[in-house]
């Protein structure tokens, strides 16, 4: 999967500035510092760490972004209404989600190794979880005005995008390409939640 993952980035490796380099790398690792200290490592409620997650995922994810690449063709036969509601629903099944994942953290140190250049003006940003093997953690990043948004997360080699992008267009297919059929089974995911217990 790690050999995978270095062939794709290679196909679009190319130099960049050394500024844009290290502001993408800084960025990257004050949210992933901030999750650590704020939620990870901090003796808070569960209802208190998904706040936390909430707010940070609807500031530094581009969730226009994915929801839109993750709902293919769909998303443009749905109404502007079913799009934003589509988006709500979505922002928050995300953030219980990868707070989930998250949450399973126990104490290993994240090192971040590089950044390289994406499709679209792009950029990954590498990381790995230490552990025996390492975990690798790719962060698929954009420049939107003075900052950064993410527009992937890629661990071994398994893109989030992707992954729901294969659920989601297989779910629309079986009833009736109707968003808001997507959107209610997001509801009703978020709706039963619970932190999976280490």
């Amino acid at each position: 999967m790690k050999k995978l993952t270095a062939v794709f980035l290679s196909a679009f490796l190319m130099t960049m500035p050394v500024k844009a380099e290290q502001a993408g790398i800084d960025f990257t690792k004050k949210l992933a510092d901030d999750i650590i200290v704020n939620v990870l490592s901090a003796n808070i409620s569960d209802e208190e760490k998904l706040k936390v997650f909430h707010d940070r995922f609807k500031e530094d994810l581009d969730i226009q972004t994915i929801g839109k690449r993750v709902t293919g063709t769909y998303w443009k036969k749905a109404t502007p209404k079913e799009q934003e509601e589509f988006l709500a629903a979505f922002l928050d099944f995300t953030t219980k989600s990868w707070a989930d994942k998250f949450n399973l953290y126990t104490g290993q140190k994240i090192n971040f190794t590089g950044i390289q250049a994406a499709k679209s003006g792009q950029f990954f940003v590498s990381s790995a979880v230490e552990g025996n093997p390492p975990a690798e953690v790719l962060w698929r990043i954009k420049k939107s005005g003075d900052s950064y948004k993410i527009t992937d997360i890629v661990i071994e080699g398994v893109s989030m995008v992707t992954s729901y992008r294969n659920e989601y267009v297989a779910f629309l297919y079986k009833n009736g390409g109707k968003l808001s059929s997507l959107t209610e089974e997001l509801k009703r995911k978020s709706a039963s939640f619970s932190f999976t217990k280490k």
